[in-house]
């Protein structure tokens, strides 16, 4: 038997799970349907002329016609949830550490908090 942890009956992803996701992969969710597109990286520069590499995690969040594009980042080393709004609803995208499950994930896992 094989069992998709995020996975509901119907075939759509649940929120406050972990899922597995991978590059251009449609996750659909009961609100929405999710896409990681891929990672990137921006340099920031400082005024004092100092930069620093930050890299994003970026998702493609499709709500009826509406398409919106997410990003996440540990930015500076402060792990927390991207949140974003889907339909007229309030969501956050966890990665690398679920606050709402309390557990690290791993590199390719997520979590969905309905909030």
């Amino acid at each position: 038997m094989l069992t998709l942890f995020g996975c509901s009956a119907k075939g759509g992803y649940e929120y406050n799970s972990i899922i597995s996701y991978s590059k251009n992969e449609a996750m659909t969710f009961p609100d929405f349907t999710l896409e990681f597109t891929g990672i990137r990286d921006e340099k920031k520069f400082f005024p004092n002329g100092n930069s620093i590499n930050i890299r994003f995690h970026d998702f493609k969040v499709i709500s009826g016609s509406e398409t919106k594009i997410i990003s996440w980042s540990s930015g500076t080393g402060d792990i927390a949830p991207q949140p974003f709004e889907a339909g007229g609803k309030k969501f956050e995208l966890e990665l690398s550490n679920s606050e709402s499950l309390k557990k690290k994930l791993s590199e390719n896992e997520l979590v969905i908090v309905k909030k």
